[in-house]
């Protein structure tokens, strides 16, 4: 007969998380990510709206960019610790708030 193994036991205990540096460091990477795709927007328009309007004409995209990639990853790490559960119902929450900063954005 097989005896429980107690270091299993304690394998299965949930471990909070940090939800504040994961989220900046995301927030981070997608800002940069939608600089780039502001600078594509640019690139693409009909008129020379030089460097600065890359940022004024499409710093809502670079804002969207920044919330969607934060807010995802806040809500999945705040997700798991509410729930004290590491699995894949936190990065459904997480992708649902963040894809509801598309629509925040009333376009």
């Amino acid at each position: 007969m097989s005896h429980p193994n107690p270091m299993h036991a304690e394998d299965q205990q949930y471990h909070p998380q940090d939800a504040i540096t994961p989220s900046v460091k995301a927030a981070t990477i997608t800002g940069a990510a939608g600089i780039f795709a502001a600078a594509c927007q640019a690139t693409l328009h009909k008129h020379n709206i030089g460097l600065l309007g890359t940022f004024t004409k499409y710093g809502g995209t670079i804002a969207v960019f920044t919330a969607m990639g934060g807010t995802y990853e806040f809500f999945r790490k705040a997700s798991a610790n509410l729930r004290e559960k590491d699995d894949t119902y936190n990065e459904a929450v997480g992708g649902f708030v963040a894809g509801s900063m598309l629509g925040l954005r009333g376009e």
